[in-house]
């Protein structure tokens, strides 16, 4: 028997079939309307900082600054891919000539702004390839949002998870400062005078094989420059039903390699620290210790330091310190006003030594205070609720080195939509 369709229900079949085409390009159209529009997502992030250091010999880096940054990401495309890019700004309000140096602002008190983020995901069974220009954020290589703007990356990153374990792996060829326009190698980040240019090899996993237990190794590589190493783990319990103790413990190995560009000379050092967190209700108390090895001062050319110990204005990692931190948190929110959050710290560095002439450095002694408050109880409207004030405050005792007076006030508002 024959298959073959009449002339007169051919017509109709071809006409099925478009109207079925048509309504499937319709969908994939929605579905792109969909992840570009209305599954995006636009971040406006408005920000103004007050900075002013006195540092020893009466130098002062000061200035005020009003900016932050724009952002769209938009949804996953056929749950396959994604897009996004974020412009970055800082500009001057106030910064006398003579008072650079604060990081809130390119050399000379000059404003900026700069496309950080502009990239391209693929998506594949929870594992996310990027490429472009993207935030990183590994314990020693991060954002380090602690001026103006954040640190950002250009290269490709692999994340995800197996196993219950939490991966990254990242081939990085540049990065942009904080304050810059422009994105350079790892070379010429690290402050270096060198016509060389190397790229960063960075791989991190994380573990949280209980809820109250949870773990993370890192590792970085820049080849003739540095190769550095860290590893950390948490552990919490409840002592009671109105006691809860948090213990942490880090490791931290690196030394140079190659041509040794970063301090002209082969070098290694480490550094290891231990703390307690034990909180009742809205209090919480801190105390830890930190030592870095004798062989080097802890090298941080690329982010912040991701030791305990580091604080608002010194980070206690220098050849051969001790340092003990004691601090405290209190959130009153159990005092019936929640957003305001109180921190207080207090860390004693002693032993420190040149590592090139093995000499006694000075002591130090860092106080810092922090008060922060978000506006996010309902009892305020709700164009309101995404600000968040900060108030900080740091003075240094460097003994014969001298002394540093550091005072910061920083607004945050974020606007999502």
């Amino acid at each position: 028997m024959s298959h073959d369709l009449s002339p007169m229900r051919r017509p109709a079949c071809a006409a099925a079939g478009l109207c079925l085409l048509m309504a499937a390009g319709g969908l994939q159209a929605q579905g792109l309307a969909d992840a570009l529009g209305r599954d995006s997502e636009v971040t406006l992030h408005a920000r103004t900082y007050y900075f002013d250091r006195l540092n020893p010999g009466d130098v002062t880096n000061a200035a005020w600054a009003l900016g932050g940054w724009l952002g769209y990401r938009s949804g996953w495309i056929g749950d396959l891919l994604r897009v996004g890019v974020v412009g970055y700004t800082s500009q001057r309000l106030w910064g006398p000539l003579d008072k650079d140096g604060s990081g809130l602002l390119a050399p000379g008190q000059e404003p900026y702004s700069v496309i950080g983020q502009s990239y391209v995901s693929l998506k594949l069974a929870d594992q996310v390839l990027t490429g472009g220009r993207f935030l990183i954020d590994q314990p020693e290589i991060n954002a380090s949002d602690n001026r103006m703007t954040p640190l950002t990356y250009s290269g490709g990153n692999l994340a995800g998870k197996i196993g219950g374990i939490d991966y990254v792996l990242a081939y990085l060829n540049a990065t942009k400062l904080k304050t810059s326009e422009h994105f350079v190698n790892f070379v010429s980040a690290a402050g270096i005078q060198s016509s060389q240019s190397e790229p960063l090899w960075l791989a991190g996993v994380a573990g949280k094989p209980t809820a109250d237990l949870d773990w993370q190794l890192s590792s970085y590589y820049v080849p003739n420059v540095l190769n550095s190493n860290y590893a950390d783990v948490a552990w919490r319990t409840a002592l009671s039903p109105q006691y809860r103790l948090q213990l942490g413990a880090q490791a931290m190995y690196q030394s140079g390699v190659g041509d040794q560009l970063l301090t002209g000379s082969s070098f290694s050092t480490w550094s290891g620290g231990l703390k307690a967190d034990l909180s009742r209700g809205g209090a919480t108390a801190t105390l830890a210790y930190q030592q870095t090895g004798s062989g080097a001062d802890y090298q941080t050319p690329y982010s912040g330091w991701a030791g305990y110990t580091f604080m608002i204005v010194k980070s206690f990692n220098l050849a051969n310190m001790k340092a003990w931190l004691l601090g405290g948190t209190y959130d009153f929110a159990t005092q019936g006003v929640p957003g305001l959050l109180l921190n207080a710290n207090l860390v004693y560095g002693y032993d420190a030594i040149n590592p090139s002439t093995r000499a006694a450095q000075p002591n130090w002694t860092e106080y810092d205070l922090t008060v922060d408050y978000r506006f996010s109880d309902k009892q305020w409207p709700e164009w309101a609720r995404p600000f968040w004030v900060r108030a900080r405050g740091a003075y240094v005792d460097m003994r014969s080195d001298g002394h540093i007076q550091d005072y910061r006030l920083i607004v945050n508002y974020e606007w999502k939509f």
